[in-house]
């Protein structure tokens, strides 16, 4: 295992930065609610419709500051993604916030559907509004595994949508938006990988991307473990000491303006402030947020109880890319 400096390096590599305190400029990546709830329950999401109700949509007003303040670093980041505790296309206003976005000088902007909500009209709009990349969330090739999966939906229809997308994009000659099919790999559903891939790599460009990646726990919260920090398989795992990119990389927002220690940390075990309180530099740079930077920059990420044991980032569930 490469030692806490080296693995720091390679983490200041990745965001291009000289070293890792070069990070404290501002965030590579930005992800925020563009609505909060869904209209699926899917089995291995903690955040389905039966569950959760959500908040709905993130209100323009916060939605129009956080775009403001993004556009002074719109060099800087890499990526803002519309979608995080819910499903973006539910929010009617998604393609003018993409263009928003795209207008402040985003260089790329992206989300994640279940694509129930994709109709031929909702289609042009997204692809006129400069939308770079669209991602497909379809766990199954069968009717039968699909509809066990993603719960509330026909198969046959989130098929059409998603194929009618593709079908209206070839007819745009300066349409650049990329489409991304994605399968989380596990138990209902690992048997039809290989009929997946094969199936959806004749459907996309060369361009686009098909790609797995196994099901995680959520920082382990739905294993159910609620004490880590004095659960020896966690404390005394050494593997799990290394430098997550996350703190250093990510900043979330959800649609209330609080903005969470992750992606992985769905019950807001930790966050950082508020955005219509303050500004997203003074929350990036804020003493909680860096007290989280500097207990993973020395090894002590396991003081930080969500952080002990979560492999969202390991190799062990990285995403395969099957046409790279």
């Amino acid at each position: 295992m490469l030692n806490l400096q080296k693995q720091l390096d390679l983490i200041s590599k990745e965001l291009s930065v000289k070293d890792i305190d070069g990070i404290d400029y501002f965030a590579r990546y930005v992800e925020m609610d563009a609505y909060d709830g869904c209209n699926l329950d899917c089995i291995m999401c903690p955040l389905g419709k039966s569950i959760y109700k959500g908040g709905g949509p993130i209100p323009q007003k916060l939605f129009k500051k956080i775009v403001d303040e993004l556009a002074e670093y719109s060099d800087w980041i890499y990526q803002v993604c519309l979608s995080r505790n819910g499903e973006p296309l539910l929010n009617k206003n998604i393609a003018s916030m993409i263009k928003q976005l795209k207008d402040v000088g985003i260089k790329r902007v992206n989300f994640s559907t279940n694509a129930t909500a994709l109709t031929e009209k909702k289609a042009h709009e997204l692809l006129e509004s400069g939308l770079d990349e669209i991602r497909f969330s379809i766990d199954g090739v069968t009717k039968e595994t699909f509809e066990k999966v993603r719960q509330g939906v026909e198969y046959e229809r989130v098929l059409k949508n998603c194929l009618k997308f593709i079908e209206i994009r070839e007819k745009y000659k300066d349409a650049k938006t990329q489409v991304q099919i994605r399968f989380v790999e596990q138990k209902a559903n690992s048997h039809e990988v290989q009929m997946w891939k094969n199936f959806w790599l004749t459907k996309v460009r060369k361009t686009d991307v098909v790609a797995s990646k196994k099901m995680h726990s959520w920082s382990n919260e739905l294993d159910g473990l609620k004490n880590k920090s004095t659960d020896p398989k966690f404390v005394s795992d050494r593997s799990n000491i290394h430098p997550c990119i996350s703190p250093f990389s990510s900043l979330e927002i959800l649609y209330d303006g609080t903005v969470p220690l992750c992606g992985s940390d769905y019950l807001r075990t930790v966050t950082f402030g508020n955005v219509y309180k303050n500004t997203l530099k003074e929350i990036w740079n804020s003493k909680e947020f860096k007290k989280v930077r500097d207990l993973h920059k020395s090894g002590n990420r396991n003081q930080i109880d969500a952080c002990i044991g979560c492999k969202i980032w390991d190799k062990d569930i990285k995403t395969v890319h099957y046409n790279k």
